[in-house]
């Protein structure tokens, strides 16, 4: 019995209140057994004794029942039941009324049904233990003759009794409640840690996941970017490249969905407004869909309300995000016709207007049933009818946590087999009375022609430290039309002992690298004894470009960063930023 006790009291299975049944049944017990012990040795009236024992009995046996056949619920309503309607009336009538130690027993059962008790049943038992209260003191008082009178005597040392034994009762219900509470606090403490640590490896676990993937993409696409630049190459081959191109970047966009949801659903994502120029960033998003659509042979429409604020404060890369997933999907899953893109405002305040940006084409639709899970992670529209249509189906999911962490709102109207229109509303913060105006944006002009390189540095030494050979290769490729020096090292300790020796005028430097990393590397650089690069322009490459991890770099005095997979625009854009003026030849 004790065993079984304590193993009920110990499991952290069984909820608050079934651990305080058990406890409180069990000091009620023992309360009983020496009440009915101190009646006795105080020759207190026999029905009083009589009523003890069986109210002893009838306890017992509902806790046995309780503990050993998994009926801790019913028993709780049970003795409830029992302490309200049998043992009080009759320990009150028995014992000396309110002149014994009833009263106290009285504010017992009160105590536990607040411990034991819940909902409506807690509710019902309070209300009828008050009833009872006020009946039976109100027969007593009426009729006095219904209660068994206790002497002087009597009447003192059971309510001395009752006392000291409710008042034990109280004190171990007190440490019991103290203790588990202390228990609870520590586990809830441990749970919390070992939530921290479950964040922390996961983060690292994504960032190195996203560092590992994107390598050999870097590698893939870099090496791909070099044969597209080559003159004189067949259609087919030139056809190839262009299908090693676009699976590449649809692979990116399958990581960036992943990191993103991770960092979502973590609370690491953070929204970071800005100044940015809406007619820019339109543009920017009509070139990025342009292509795909054209391929597929819809028209792209694009409508621009000209009374929109010409220059906005608001996240311009979740909101470019969020408008290239709703047209990568609407281009998707329309086969033909058009998709129309169009953004308008409505003023909110002095200085803040509503962002309507709403994506409308004549694909497929989407089913009525389906829309209230339409932005549930992994949700794809109608999956038996468009099984070869490429995706995950993350992108909604990420798109409905942007517009609510940016505290915009997002519909959709879609009819089945004619269309759908996803409609965004955001509230964005004016910048200045300067509107937008009259906007004309055409795709053909857009389209890549092919490669020239920004400039050229035949002058200039740069170090490229990367602790992939292939990945050195490609980037030493992709710069070769600059005309750059372009020495390389394997790993930081190496590119240590190169700053030894020779001044660059820029360093690219890897982030994830074994035995050094970057940082750690860029550190020793920069605090180098008679190193010749202390103050060299360092840029980190990295897969990992949060806002978090530029803020790191920033913090950590990076000049710039890259984010793999790095084209050769993109070398060329960081690295004319950081060359001596008097070292780049305009081509």
């Amino acid at each position: 019995m004790i065993r079984r006790i304590k193993s009920l009291l110990s499991d952290p299975e069984l909820d608050l209140q079934s651990k305080s049944f058990v406890l409180l049944s069990v000091i009620a017990l023992i309360g009983l057994f020496l009440a009915m012990i101190s009646g006795i040795l105080l020759g207190q009236a026999l029905m009083a004794n009589l009523s003890v024992l069986i109210e002893f009995i009838l306890f017992s046996i509902i806790f046995y029942r309780a503990i050993f056949h998994n009926g801790i619920g019913k028993a709780k309503i049970l003795i409830a039941f029992f302490l309200i309607f049998v043992f009080l009336p009759a320990a009150f009538f028995t014992s000396g009324g309110a002149a014994g130690g009833t009263p106290v027993w009285f504010a017992f059962t009160t105590l536990y049904i607040v411990m034991t008790q819940s909902g409506r049943p807690k509710a019902i038992f309070l209300g009828a233990n008050v009833l009872i209260v006020i009946v039976c003191w109100w027969i007593g008082y009426t009729y006095p003759e219904t209660i068994t009178e206790f002497t002087r005597k009597e009447a003192y040392f059971d309510s001395f009794f009752t006392l000291l034994i409710v008042g034990v009762i109280m004190a171990l219900l007190l440490s019991y409640q103290a203790a588990l509470f202390h228990r609870e606090n520590d586990r809830v403490n441990k749970q919390k840690r070992e939530i921290e640590e479950l964040n922390r490896l996961q983060k690292r676990f994504f960032s190195f996941m996203s560092h590992e993937i994107r390598t050999p993409v870097n590698s893939i696409l870099g090496s791909n970017e070099m044969i597209l630049r080559r003159e004189g190459i067949s259609d087919e081959i030139r056809n190839d490249t262009n299908n090693i191109q676009e699976a590449g970047k649809m692979l990116l966009a399958l990581i960036n969905d992943i990191l993103d949801l991770s960092r979502l659903e973590a609370g690491n994502m953070d929204i970071v407004p800005v100044k940015y120029n809406v007619k820019e960033m339109i543009s920017e998003v009509v070139n990025l869909i342009w292509i795909r659509a054209d391929n597929k042979g819809l028209s792209l429409e694009v409508d621009v309300d000209p009374d929109i604020p010409a220059v906005l404060i608001g996240d311009e890369i979740r909101i470019k995000q969020i408008i290239t997933n709703l047209l990568t999907n609407a281009v998707k899953y329309t086969e033909e016709g058009s998709v129309k893109l169009s953004f308008k405002s409505e003023d909110e305040d002095e200085d803040h207007i509503k962002f309507i940006v709403s994506v409308k084409d004549t694909g497929i639709g989407i089913k009525e049933e389906v829309i209230p899970t339409l932005f549930d992670e992994f949700k794809r529209l109608d999956v038996e009818k468009n099984r070869k249509v490429e995706g995950t189906g993350l992108g909604l999911s990420i798109v409905k946590m942007l517009v609510d962490l940016m505290g915009g709102e997002i519909g959709v109207d879609s009819k089945y087999g004619e269309g759908t229109e996803f409609t965004l509303t955001l509230i964005q913060e004016a910048a200045g009375p300067e509107k937008v105006g009259k906007v004309e944006i055409s795709g053909n002009d857009r389209v890549p022609s092919g490669y020239s390189n920004l400039f050229r540095a035949p002058d200039a030494t740069i170090l490229i430290v990367d602790d992939s050979k292939v990945n050195l290769s490609v980037e030493t490729r992709l710069l070769r039309d600059t005309g750059l020096q372009i020495d390389t090292a394997l790993s930081g300790r190496n590119a240590l002992e190169m700053t030894l020796q020779k001044r660059y005028d820029c360093i690219l430097l890897d982030h994830l690298m074994p035995e050094m990393d970057g940082i750690e590397c860029f550190k020793q650089i920069r605090t180098q004894i008679d190193g010749m690069c202390t103050d060299v322009p360092v840029v980190i490459l990295t897969a990992n470009a949060d806002r978090k991890n530029q803020d790191m770099y920033a913090e950590a005095g990076f000049d710039g960063y890259l984010v793999k997979p790095v084209s050769g625009n993109s070398l060329e854009e960081e690295l004319i930023k950081h060359i001596p003026e008097d070292k780049i030849h305009s081509t």
